[in-house]
């Protein structure tokens, strides 16, 4: 009996509920979306009619997550306010997602609350647009890059409770759609906590993965599983690329320097091969001079001089990554180099010595054959002496005179 009495009080309920609310009341939405964490408010337009007597109190316009219809806020409604507007703060919209508005009444003999769920509104609730960006840090923090977020929506301040946002950066060595091992692929996580903001640069540390290097950033809302957007994977080599540096222009005395700065967070292992630059017929290939291989983490080679021709030529240094099928050109780089001609000529003979008697010195010259006879840069002396001796002064002396030194049988 008392089951019965409660079925027919409920039923009894939702006719009143259904006479209070009637087919004239309404939920407007002045805009059917929202942007989550915005400083934009929710505004929803109401239009009601009280009972027979023309009053009707206790009534709230509640504002429902649709996945769990669970209460995020309600907004109570003076009594007997027929229309009007409700706002509905920024900070109740936290998350991206489906809200409704709807109309409740609240019962006073039992403080049961019953949704007039044939009135309600619809609100799209979508996540504001973040852009990431890498960016490299200084020279002085090298090992390290910048993981940057930005956004054009103003966002909301929250009284309370304000969100915190968690960026989430994977490296990985290889792209899933290029994985044909049946191994696991190298996959290192970093995560960093960071406030709610509009514009911010945040440092994370380079993960040891190798030559090759992917990184996808993930944007969530902190302490939830939401995601705001992510990124990638990103092809680092791709989107920073390898970089010869080398003087633009030398002159060739032992040799040119050659120094590769790599991408960020990639560890440099390739080739550096060399050519001349000169005109070709149609279909000639470019010969290639010479190559210096870069083991893993090296940076820097030199190209002997003896390489390039005499005089001043034009020379490419090509920067690249061999595979087992091709060679994958990174970056090219072209220089002229001026190699001079600074070489000795031989050695004349010598001269005569000093002195018709005794000890003298006798000399020797050579040429330096160069380019520029101007200013010979020959490494090395263009002279040289050496002490000679011919025979003794007093014999010879006595031999202008016709007197012959008799000698011993």
């Amino acid at each position: 009996m008392k089951q019965m009495l409660k079925d027919f009080s409920n039923l009894l309920l939702v006719v009143l509920c259904d006479y209070v609310l009637g087919e004239d009341e309404h939920l407007l939405l002045e805009k059917p979306g929202h942007v989550a964490l915005s400083n934009n408010t929710v505004s929803v337009d109401f239009r009601r009619f009280g009972g027979a007597n023309g009053t009707l109190r206790n009534v709230s316009v509640l504002l429902l997550e649709a996945s769990t219809n669970q209460t995020v806020t309600a907004k109570y409604l003076l009594t007997n306010q027929s229309q009007g507007t409700l706002e509905f703060e920024c900070f109740y919209f936290k998350e991206a997602g489906d809200y409704w508005f709807t109309m409740a009444l609240e019962v006073a003999h039992n403080g049961t609350q019953v949704s007039h769920w044939e009135q309600r509104a619809f609100l799209k609730v979508e996540w504001p647009v973040f852009h990431i960006d890498l960016n490299r840090t200084s020279k002085a923090a090298e090992g390290t890059f910048q993981v940057g977020l930005f956004t054009h929506q103003p966002l909301c301040s929250f009284p309370t409770g304000q969100p915190d946002i968690l960026v989430d950066v994977i490296f990985t060595n290889s792209l899933p759609e290029a994985r044909t091992s049946p191994g696991q692929p190298l996959e290192i996580r970093t995560s960093k906590r960071t406030e709610l903001s509009q514009g911010q640069w945040l440092q994370f540390g380079c993960a040891p993965v190798g030559p090759k290097a992917y990184v996808t950033v993930v944007l969530k809302l902190f302490g939830r599983d939401s995601v705001i957007t992510s990124t990638g994977p990103i092809d680092l080599a791709q989107k920073f690329g390898y970089k010869l540096v080398m003087a633009p222009e030398l002159t060739c005395e032992s040799g040119v320097e050659v120094t590769v700065f790599p991408p960020l967070c990639i560890f440099i292992q390739g080739v550096i091969t060399v050519f001349k630059e000169a005109p070709r017929r149609p279909g000639e290939r470019t010969i290639q001079l010479a190559e210096n291989s870069l083991t893993l983490g090296e940076r820097r080679t030199v190209f002997n001089c003896t390489l390039f021709d005499m005089g001043r030529n034009k020379y490419c240094f090509d920067f690249g990554i061999p595979s087992r099928s091709h060679f994958s050109t990174k970056e090219r780089e072209c220089m002229l180099i001026q190699r001079n001609i600074e070489t000795w000529g031989l050695w004349q003979p010598w001269s005569q010595c000093s002195t018709i008697c005794g000890d003298g010195v006798r000399e020797r010259r050579r040429v330096c054959l160069t380019s520029f006879p101007s200013r010979p840069g020959c490494p090395g002396m263009s002279s040289e002496t050496s002490l000679c001796s011919l025979e003794e002064c007093a014999g010879r002396y006595l031999l202008s005179l016709g007197i012959f030194p008799q000698r011993d049988c």
